[in-house]
Order: C-alpha cells, then sequence, then structure tokens
C-alpha cells in the first residue's frame, strides 16, 4: 500500500493541537496529571490564589523557561535554537489556556463516567501527538529539549536519562502537592497527583510505540522546507 504523503511540518501542527487538548483533558478529569506537567500545574494552583491571570498555560512556559536556564548552565552552553523550544512552550501554554477556556475552565467535570472518559482520550491523544512530535524536525517542548542535551553532554542514552528526569518530575510534584494542599483548603493533593498520574506513566510509552508503528506505516513524514529543515537540526 503506497504511503499518503504527509509533510514533516503538518505533523507538528496537529501535535502542539492534540498535545495541549490532552493535557486538558487530562486536567479536566480530576484524577491528577501527568508527572511532567505536575509541577507546573501544582504551581499554577498556589500561584492563582495571589494572581487570578496566571493561568495553568502561563505556568507551563514559565517553568519551562526555567528549565531551559537550568539545562544551559548544566551543558555550559548556548544555542539559539534552544529559543525556539521556550518559543513553542510559549505558543503549547496559550493553546492550553485556549482549550481550558473551550471546556469551561479547569475544575474537573461532574460525572464519574465523564471523568473517566476525558482522562482515557487524554492519554490517547497525549501519546498520537508525542509520536508525531517524534516524527518532525521542528522545535518541541523544552522538557524533551532538557532530556536530550543533558544526556547527551553526560554521556548517556536518552531513553535512561528521561527515566531519571520523569521520577524527578514526580518527587517535586509529590513535594509540591503536599505543601500546596496543606496550604489551601480548596486545593486537593489528588487535584496534582492521583490515579491519573500513574494511567499515564503506565500507558504512555506503550501507546507512543504503537501509534509510531501505525504513523510510519500509513504517512510519509517528509519536509516540505527542506532548507529549514537543515537549519533547524542541531
Amino acid at each position: 500500500m503506497k504511503k499518503a504523503q504527509h509533510f514533516n511540518e503538518l505533523a507538528w501542527v496537529f501535535a502542539m493541537v492534540l498535545i495541549s487538548l490532552a493535557v486538558c483533558l487530562t486536567t479536566k478529569a480530576g484524577f491528577g496529571v501527568s508527572m511532567v506537567v505536575a509541577p507546573a500545574y501544582t504551581i499554577h494552583l498556589a500561584v492563582h490564589h495571589f494572581l487570578p491571570w496566571y493561568s495553568f498555560g502561563t505556568s507551563e512556559y514559565v517553568l519551562q523557561g526555567v528549565l531551559l536556564a537550568l539545562m544551559c548552565l548544566i551543558i555550559r552552553k548556548f544555542n539559539w535554537r534552544y529559543l525556539l523550544s521556550f518559543l513553542t512552550a510559549v505558543i503549547y501554554g496559550y493553546m492550553l489556556d485556549l482549550w481550558l477556556f473551550i471546556f469551561g475552565g479547569g475544575e474537573p467535570f461532574a460525572t464519574l463516567p465523564g471523568r473517566i472518559a476525558s482522562l482515557a482520550a487524554g492519554i490517547v491523544l497525549c501519546s498520537l501527538a508525542v509520536a508525531l512530535f517524534f516524527r518532525t524536525y521542528l522545535p518541541q517542548q523544552v522538557y524533551e529539549l532538557f532530556v536530550a542535551q543533558v544526556a547527551k553532554s553526560i554521556n548517556w542514552k536518552a531513553e535512561k536519562f528521561k527515566y531519571i528526569y520523569d521520577f524527578s518530575s514526580l518527587a517535586v510534584a509529590v513535594i509540591l502537592a503536599i505543601i500546596v494542599s496543606h496550604r489551601f483548603e480548596d486545593v486537593r493533593f489528588t487535584d496534582c497527583i492521583g490515579i491519573g498520574t500513574i494511567a499515564c506513566t503506565v500507558f504512555n510509552a506503550v501507546l507512543i510505540n504503537l501509534f509510531g508503528k501505525l504513523l510510519d506505516k500509513c504517512f510519509g513524514f517528509e519536509a516540505a522546507l527542506p532548507q529549514l529543515e537543515k537549519k533547524l537540526k542541531y
């Protein structure tokens, strides 16, 4: 069967739309968010009490900006292309806030079946989005950049360092969630860390692999702008 032509750049656009929608849906499920975004979400819940404009999306790209600075200190290197990952994070942050606005804010859905369906859809869409990101040359968010560049600087495999990064994010999120839930009565620990966090951890890698195989079977991911591809590759 002949593969349908699917430009690389279009995959990035779909990935951005789907990843922001996926995070919105897991948030609306109210079972806890993924370990990757849990620190930003917990900080958002705390700061929002004092600064109502400090949205989840804002918290995401602010934290990724801090992570980018930390990465540059660790690897003792700066590349102008790193700023494109931060720009990607800002775009994602605005898209996340837009989805939350469309779905009625960050409060969980009212019914249990609706929350379960929202979590399941969020996990599936997140996995599909990541699989699409892996097939495009355009900049990903700082989370992925941090793992790739730090792992490279210490001569570790990215997959191995990813486990350390994920569990470090989880540990930070747990500590923040404990502090925030004790400080603010309307914030529950399970809003940040819960069964949804575990589900994301268990199923994401498996689904990313499955979606990746399906995408490679059905589509070709050629760049529509090969000159841009050469300039953006590290």
